[in-house]
C-alpha cells in the first residue's frame, strides 16, 4: 500500500504542477480575448465550462480504484491515467471558473477559496478511494 500512495503523491504533484502551468496562459487568453470583452459571453462561457466540471466530476467519482487491479502494472497505470485526465479537467475548468468569475463580477476571494476547497476534497477522495483498493 505505501508503493501506491507513494504513485499517488507523485501523480498529484504531477497535476498540481500542471495546473500551475496552464492558469497563466489561460488567465491571460481569457482577460484579452475579444470575446471575453462580452459579458453575455462569458455568462456563456461560464456555462460550458461547468458543464465540462461536472461531466469530469461524474467519471471521477465513478472510478474506483476499488475496482481495479493495483497489482497489476498496466491496470494501475491506465487507472492513474483515468484520474489524471479527469483530475486535471476538473482544475483546469476551476481554473477557468476562477478567471470568468473574476472577469464577470471581480476579484472575490471567498470564491476561489470555495473552488479550492472542492479541489482539496477530490484530492483526498483519491487518497480515501485508494485505500479502498483491494491489494
Amino acid at each position: 500500500m505505501k508503493k501506491l500512495v507513494i504513485e499517488n503523491i507523485i501523480k498529484n504533484v504531477f497535476i498540481a504542477l500542471a495546473l500551475f502551468w496552464t492558469y497563466f496562459p489561460m488567465k491571460e487568453f481569457l482577460m484579452n480575448a475579444p470575446a471575453c470583452k462580452d459579458l453575455t459571453v462569458v455568462g456563456n462561457l461560464l456555462v460550458a465550462v461547468s458543464i465540462i466540471a461536472v461531466t469530469a466530476c461524474f467519471g471521477h467519482f465513478a472510478f474506483s480504484y476499488e475496482n481495479t487491479n493495483m497489482k497489476r502494472d498496466s491496470s494501475r497505470l491506465i487507472a492513474y491515467l483515468v484520474t489524471v485526465f479527469l483530475m486535471t479537467t476538473i482544475g483546469m475548468a476551476l481554473e477557468m471558473t476562477i478567471i470568468l468569475v473574476r472577469i464577470l463580477v471581480g476579484e472575490y476571494y471567498m470564491w476561489n477559496m470555495v473552488l479550492l476547497f472542492l479541489y482539496t476534497a477530490l484530492v483526498l477522495y483519491d487518497f480515501w478511494d485508494l485505500q479502498r483498493a483491494k491489494i
